[in-house]
């Protein structure tokens, strides 16, 4: 569920998994100027019991999270009843990862990861519609 920002307006929850923390930290960073609200999971066994206890309104998820792979956290998502709705978006540094990831979990989109926040804030623009 979103928040209500100081001004008044909703601020969309992100629920952001990388197991870098560098990268962690730039992605929220990024989202928290960009106006949405942020939870940060350093691992992908974190994020399916943060986003019930503060249910998101999308997903970015590395593809590469240490534990596990972010498809197979996308696939888990996709399986669940409360976030099978919820858009997910994998990151990754390698394009032949976003074949694999395709294939195995369906995320909504991907993106390369970049140390511009750009392409990411317009999927997002894109997944997450003016309410």
């Amino acid at each position: 569920m979103a928040e209500a920002a100081s001004d008044g307006q909703v601020k969309r929850r992100i629920l952001v998994a990388d197991d870098q923390e560098e990268w962690l930290s730039l992605i929220s960073l990024w989202l928290t100027k960009a106006g949405y609200a942020v939870t940060k999971a350093s691992g992908g066994g974190q994020v399916i019991p943060m986003a019930e206890h503060a249910p998101p309104d999308c997903f970015i998820l590395d593809y590469d999270l240490g534990d596990r792979k972010g498809s197979e956290v996308c696939a888990a998502l996709k399986a669940h009843p409360a976030f099978k709705k919820v858009p997910v978006i994998v990151l990754t540094s390698l394009a032949g990862s976003m074949l694999d990831a395709l294939a195995e979990g369906g995320p909504d989109h991907f993106v390369v990861k970049s140390q511009h926040p750009d392409e990411l804030l317009l999927v997002l623009e894109g997944l997450l519609p003016d309410r």
